[in-house]
């Protein structure tokens, strides 16, 4: 997966809020992250781009039951992924 795309804003947002990004999963190339929110209930997000397109599907779930995406134009991430941060920050999915 090609994530050239999306790399320079996924790590934007992460450096700005202090997160890590995982970058390898079962041998594959990823990205993703881990939030906590308000009640420390951890929450990850995963990027997937769509390489056809200029777009990006965030993916974001509690490892449980919630489970939202976003399809959003890679020029738009670093904004749509600090939405989705603050959402889940103030336990606003739960």
């Amino acid at each position: 997966m090609d994530f050239t795309k999306v790399d320079n804003s996924f790590n934007a947002w992460a450096s700005s809020s202090d997160i890590f990004i995982q970058r390898e999963y079962k041998g594959e190339d990823v990205r993703s992250a881990d939030i906590l929110d308000i009640n420390e209930k951890k929450w990850q997000l995963w990027l997937v781009p769509v390489n056809d397109e200029n777009a990006c599907v965030i993916h974001y779930w509690d490892y449980k039951k919630i489970s939202k995406h976003a399809k959003v134009a890679t020029s738009e991430l670093l904004s749509e992924l600090s939405k989705i941060e603050a959402i889940i920050r103030a336990g606003e999915l739960t």
